[in-house]
């Protein structure tokens, strides 16, 4: 199939897929869809502004199983605003949000989509402890469990969260709650969705039938350092709308971040613990400010 600019009338689902210069790992997700789902419609949005990055993708959609929209914001809105933008675009019933460096691994729904009013992720397999990807519950106390106690969130029946790495959800369902807070660049997002879903009626669930593989980090990995800075900044927005004292999760910060900073200068990582130290300061810095106003 030839990549195309043409919004997909009438389908029932349409893959969503937004790409960072992420061509060479679309091409396994998009391997995989043909395996599972060959006549599902995509669409990606490419956020870099690398050169060739837009041609790469439209020589990947040329020999797609299915139509492939592609479109670009080089600006890099971030991850809430590019998704917000192919569901706009789109007029799939359904909305399979996957991440670039995602492949669908097993898919229960041949014969039919999940209702409306169900907010779906999949079980992650290869991807570590699966319970990494989903939670009922994220406080301040909860993040600290999971990063220091490596404590595991509950599994979501009907009321929690799961990774915005694959998520499936009814496209009337995801205008009812205004898409993604795009107040998030990057981080937190997808906790913030389901939480926001979930009051609104609609129910978050795994289906262990529904599996994906997730390498991850693949636009982060590159950017530690930025990446620490937007997932403090994400932290701080989420916390404060779920009304957590943000005096004492800056304290976190500035521990945990000295901490871990001390740990990876025994271990010779001088650049990871540079990126730890200037969020530890960061994180100083604003909690002096605050106390200090």
């Amino acid at each position: 199939m030839n990549a195309t600019s043409e919004v997909n009338h009438g389908a029932p689902l349409e893959v969503l897929i937004l790409s960072f210069d992420s061509s060479t790992v679309i091409e396994r997700c998009l391997a995989s869809l043909t395996t599972l789902i060959p006549d599902t419609p995509v669409a990606i949005r490419e956020h870099s502004d690398a050169v060739g990055a837009v041609d790469r993708l439209h020589r990947l959609a040329a020999g797609h199983s299915a139509p492939v929209r592609i479109s670009t914001d080089p600006t890099n809105p971030g991850f809430g605003a590019g998704c917000n933008a192919l569901a706009a675009s789109s007029t799939a019933t359904h909305l399979l949000f996957l991440n670039p460096d995602t492949e669908l691994v097993s898919w229960p729904f041949h014969t039919g989509l999940p209702p409306l009013g169900r907010l779906v992720g999949p079980l992650m397999v290869d991807s570590g402890d699966p319970s990494r990807h989903y939670g009922v519950r994220y406080r301040i106390r909860d993040e600290m469990a999971r990063s220091w106690l490596r404590l595991r969130g509950q599994r979501p029946n009907g009321a929690g969260f799961v990774s915005g790495a694959a998520l499936l959800i009814a496209r009337a369902d995801f205008e009812r709650i205004d898409g993604f807070d795009e107040g998030y660049f990057l981080f937190y997002e997808d906790i913030d969705l389901c939480l926001r879903a979930n009051a609104a009626g609609i129910g978050t669930y795994v289906d262990d039938r529904f599996t994906v593989r997730h390498t991850g980090a693949h636009s982060t990995s590159s950017r530690f350092g930025t990446s620490l800075q937007w997932s403090y900044q994400s932290a701080v927005r989420f916390h404060r709308q779920q009304g957590s004292p943000i005096i004492g999760y800056r304290c976190y910060v500035v521990v945990d971040s000295i901490a871990r900073a001390t740990l990876h200068l025994a271990r010779g990582r001088r650049t990871l613990a540079a990126a730890y130290l200037r969020l530890a300061q960061r994180s100083a810095g604003d909690l002096l400010h605050r106390t200090a106003t």
